[in-house]
């Protein structure tokens, strides 16, 4: 008579998936009700509890498996930013475009120069410094719709961040290439590499877009679902071919968003219904973001890493107060729409890790302070632009 055993279970995506939602609800549900605090901050938390570095209830592995809908929940969150850049508008709204480019270049010089000063190596220090120019787009939409957030603040605040990213990603394949210089692999490898992740993903991200708009100029404009469905395909598309040849995948997606409103002779694709859709996806992105936080890299990169989350958040609220009547705001409104700016970027993990890669000394330095960076803002983020947008007089009573 053979044996009979219990069959060992191995968690597939689909259930990684499911998990994440009924914790993150639970614990966005807590946050709320009991103490008063955004969402988000209970997903990330909830994700924290039962993390590997928690309660050890999910592992490793099931993140992973789970990583599909947690690049598509960016990838949707990359093109819905994306469609807030209108370049129309910024051609007469030229101040609001420099106002970001010059507040991107003071934080990228700021936070360069005290990671220096701090001992952190210059490769490093030019990694972190771009990718402090970049704000989380997913925070940014889940707290103005959570919060039901309108205004002119607002409406910055959404350009800003677009635009603090573009300009944030292509800061960083110059800084890679920057690494693989000083790295004495040659200049072909220096450019063509960084090249390729850069104008690759641009191309990418433009193809797709005239595709979106040809196709949905062919659906024609009741076709609304048809739409909706065409759009998430696409975005999944670029996700995964993005992956696949290497590109930076979310450049390619915020030219997707912009390019599906700007290309083609004026046709654009109508705003697309996909904002109610992304919730699910939104709320696993938040719980399993909290379950990759290492409170070892904290412990080891506080100090350090408050230094230029510091100096980031600081220049942000400096340069919108400086230039605030200039952009048709009060100095106190463009000092609170700084501070809202102060999420990290949503992709960091990756971009850790990509960046990492180019280092020839310094990488365990630079994904620490990626990772500790990331364990304060993922959870002070959420509450300090709900605070300023309160403050900021663009959320109702």
């Amino acid at each position: 008579m053979s044996e009979w055993s219990l069959p060992t279970l191995t968690l597939n995506p689909l259930a990684a998936f499911g998990i994440l939602l009924i914790v993150g609800v639970l614990g966005g549900q807590i946050a709320r009700r009991v103490v008063h605090l955004p969402a988000i901050t209970g997903y990330v938390l909830a994700g924290l509890i039962i993390s590997p570095a928690g309660l050890a209830l999910i592992d490793a592995e099931m993140l992973r498996s789970a990583n599909l809908f947690l690049q598509l929940a960016l990838g949707l969150a990359l093109f819905e930013i994306g469609r807030r850049i209108d370049l129309t508008w910024l051609r007469r709204e030229r101040i609001l475009l420099g106002t970001v480019a010059i507040g991107c270049l003071i934080v990228f010089v700021g936070v360069f120069a005290v990671l220096v000063a701090l001992g952190i190596p210059g490769g490093a220090a030019v990694l972190t410094a771009s990718v402090a120019m970049m704000t989380s787009p997913v925070v940014i939409l889940e707290i103005v719709r959570e919060s039901r957030a309108e205004g002119q603040v607002t409406e910055r605040l959404m350009t800003a961040t677009g635009l603090g990213n573009l300009f944030g990603l292509v800061a960083f394949g110059i800084a890679i290439s920057y690494n693989h210089f000083e790295a004495a692999h040659g200049v072909e490898e220096s450019l063509i590499g960084p090249g390729w992740l850069v104008l690759g993903s641009v191309a990418l991200g433009l193809v797709s877009a005239s595709v979106a708009i040809r196709v949905n100029q062919w659906l024609g404009g009741r076709e609304r679902d048809a739409q909706a469905v065409l759009l998430f395909g696409i975005i999944a598309l670029v996700v995964g071919l993005s992956a696949l040849l290497d590109f930076l995948p979310p450049l390619a997606l915020l030219v997707l968003g912009v390019g599906t409103r700007q290309i083609e002779r004026g046709h654009t694709v109508t705003e697309p219904p996909l904002a109610g859709r992304s919730s699910f996806f939104f709320v696993a992105f938040f719980v399993a973001a909290g379950a990759q936080l290492s409170p070892g890299d904290l412990r080891h990169f506080a100090l350090v890493a408050t230094a230029w989350l510091a100096v980031r958040t600081l220049s942000m609220m400096v340069v919108w107060w400086a230039a605030a009547r200039a952009n048709g705001l009060t100095h106190r409104r463009g000092a609170w729409l700084g501070l809202a700016l102060s999420p990290l970027s949503g992709g960091t993990h990756s971009l850790a890790l990509l960046g990492a890669t180019s280092l020839p000394a310094g990488s365990a330095a630079f994904t620490g302070l990626m990772l500790a960076g990331v364990f304060i803002l993922e959870i002070a983020g959420p509450i300090l632009t709900r605070f300023a947008l309160q403050q900021a007089g663009e959320t109702p009573r």
